[in-house]
């Protein structure tokens, strides 16, 4: 299983927190305020609910399979990036990120 330290090896990545379902923050690491690292918890939580709330009305909707567990998700800003998946997030430079390292790695801290 990954650790918080695992994921800040990661190329690009200045950050690394644990998040629950209802957006609070547990452990951080890296160069980030506190205040920062619960706005990435608390968006993490709201992304997450987004699309399970999507992914059970598309289901429903559609009859189509597949969409759910929900996992995680990838934001991508101009400059950042936030990944998050099982409880874990990175947040991470952009044009550093590795997208599949990061997949992997957060796949094996769940």
């Amino acid at each position: 299983m990954a650790t918080l330290d695992d994921l800040m090896s990661l190329p690009g990545v200045y950050g690394a927190i644990e998040f629950s379902c209802t957006g609070e923050l547990g452990q951080m690491r890296g160069e980030m305020s506190r205040d920062f690292a619960e706005l990435v918890a608390q968006m993490c939580a709201a992304n997450m609910a987004i699309y399970r709330m999507q992914a059970t009305g598309w289901t429903k909707l559609t009859g189509q399979q597949g969409f759910l567990p929900e996992r995680g998700f990838t934001f991508v800003g101009l400059e950042h990036v936030v990944m998050g998946i099982n409880g874990n997030a990175v947040v991470a430079s952009r044009n550093d990120f590795d997208y599949d390292a990061a997949y992997q790695r957060l796949n094996a801290a769940g």
